[in-house]
C-alpha cells in the first residue's frame, strides 16, 4: 500500500514537471495581442473553437487553412457571402461541402446582422470570437457573457492594409506562414496589374462610374439609401485598373449624387455591381434611359456589369476579381493575355481551397459568362 501510494505521488509529479517544462513554456501561451480596437486580449492556449461574427473573418479563417475549426457563424456567412448562392440552392456545391468541415451549411447560426445567441454561443465552448470592427463596441460585453476572448477584426478596403488583418488573425490561430503565403498571393495579383497601369498617362486612362450598389431599384433606393445615385470616392480595384473614378473628389466616402451630376461627369464607363442573375439586365435599363443618352458611356455601349463587391463587408477575393476584369476591360489590349477565367479560379481557391468556383459563379451570375465568351 505504502509503495502504491509512492507511484501514485510520483506520478502526479512527474506530470505536473511534465506541463511546467519548457517545451511546454515554449509553445508560447498565455499570449496577449492588441485587436484592431486597440483592445489587450489574452490568449489561453491553442485555438481548437472559433465562432465568427461576420464573413470577412470567415474568410480570412478559411483561406489560412482552419475553416474546420468554425463552430458558430452569422447568417452571411453562411448565406452567400463565401459560397455561391441564390435562395437555397447551392452553386457550387464542393464550395460548401470543402470549405469547413462538415459542410458551411451546417455550422450553427450564432449571429444575425442585428442580433446574437449569446446562449448558443455559450453552449458551443469556443476558445476565440472573431469580431468585425463594425460592431467593435459590443466586444467586451460578448467576451464577458461567452467567457472566452473576443478579437475585433477589421475591415479595410486597402490592398495594402489588409495584410495587417490577415497577420492579426494568423497571430491568434498560429497560422503565420500560411498568411504570409497568402499575403504574397494577394500581394502578386495586384503587382500583376498595377505594373502595367502604374506607368500609363492620365490621358490613357477612361474616367469611370462606378455603381456598387447596383441598379436594380432605378435611380435612388428610398429605404436604403442607395442604388444607382449611390457611388464612392474610392475604389481601389478601379485604381489600379488603370481607371479614373469620376467621383474621386467627391466628399464623403460612399456618397448620393444627383442624376444631373453624372451627366456632367460624362463618364467614358458605367460600371455596375451585378450580385444575382436577375440584376444584370439593370444595365439595359441605364442604356436605354431617355435620361442618360447624353452620357458618352450610354452612347457607346460601354455599360457594363462588375462583381458586387459587398458582402456584409468587402470580400478580398472580389476585390481581386473586379481589379483583373476592369483591367481588362478598361485596357483591352495591355491585357489582352491575361486570362480572367483562368486567375478568378486561382484567386477562389486561394481564399476557399476548392477548385473551380470562378467557373461555377461566372456561370451563375450568366454575365461573366458571356462576357468570357466574347474574348
Amino acid at each position: 500500500m505504502k509503495w502504491n501510494l509512492s507511484l501514485t505521488m510520483a506520478l502526479f509529479a512527474s506530470m505536473f514537471l511534465l506541463a511546467a517544462s519548457p517545451a511546454a513554456a515554449d509553445e508560447g501561451y498565455p499570449k496577449t495581442i492588441t485587436d484592431m480596437a486597440g483592445r489587450v486580449v489574452t490568449i489561453d492556449g491553442p485555438i481548437e473553437r472559433i465562432i465568427t461574427t461576420n464573413p470577412d473573418n470567415s474568410r480570412t479563417i478559411i483561406a489560412l487553412g482552419d475553416g474546420e475549426k468554425i463552430v458558430g457563424t452569422d447568417e452571411a456567412t453562411i448565406g452567400s457571402c463565401i459560397c455561391p448562392k441564390h435562395g437555397s440552392e447551392e452553386i457550387c456545391p464542393s464550395c460548401w461541402e470543402n470549405v469547413c468541415g462538415g459542410g458551411l451549411a451546417a455550422i450553427p447560426q450564432t449571429s444575425t446582422r442585428y442580433e446574437v445567441n449569446y446562449e448558443l454561443m455559450v453552449s458551443l465552448e469556443p476558445d476565440v470570437i472573431f469580431e468585425t470592427m463594425f460592431w467593435s463596441d459590443r466586444a467586451d460585453d460578448m467576451q464577458n457573457k461567452v467567457g472566452c476572448p473576443v478579437v475585433c477584426v477589421g475591415t479595410d478596403f486597402d490592398f495594402d492594409v489588409v495584410s495587417s488583418q490577415i497577420r492579426l488573425v494568423a497571430e491568434v490561430l498560429d497560422r503565420q506562414d500560411e498568411a504570409e503565403d497568402l499575403i504574397d498571393f494577394i500581394d502578386s495579383e495586384v503587382e500583376m496589374v498595377r505594373s502595367v497601369t502604374l506607368g500609363l498617362d492620365e490621358s490613357e486612362k477612361p474616367t469611370v462610374y462606378f455603381a456598387p450598389r447596383g441598379a436594380k431599384l432605378g435611380f435612388y433606393d428610398p429605404k436604403e439609401g442607395r442604388d444607382f445615385t449611390r457611388t464612392v470616392n474610392f475604389y481601389e480595384p478601379l485604381e489600379v485598373a488603370g481607371g479614373r473614378n469620376v467621383a474621386e473628389d467627391s466628399e464623403g466616402g460612399e456618397i448620393n449624387v444627383g442624376i444631373e451630376q453624372i451627366i456632367a461627369w460624362d463618364p467614358d464607363y458605367i460600371l455596375v455591381a451585378c450580385s444575382t442573375p436577375d440584376d444584370k439586365e439593370a444595365v439595359e435599363w441605364i442604356k436605354t434611359s431617355a435620361d442618360l443618352q447624353s452620357i458618352a458611356a450610354v452612347r457607346n455601349g460601354d455599360v457594363h456589369n462588375c462583381f458586387y463587391p459587398y458582402c456584409r463587408g468587402m470580400p478580398i477575393d472580389r476585390s481581386l476579381l473586379n481589379m483583373i476584369y476592369m483591367a481588362k476591360m478598361l485596357h483591352p489590349d495591355k491585357f489582352e493575355d491575361l486570362d480572367l477565367e483562368e486567375e478568378g479560379n486561382k484567386i477562389m481557391k486561394a481564399f476557399l481551397g476548392v477548385d473551380g468556383v470562378f467557373t461555377e459563379y461566372a456561370d451563375y451570375l450568366v454575365w461573366p459568362r458571356e462576357y468570357l465568351d466574347t474574348l
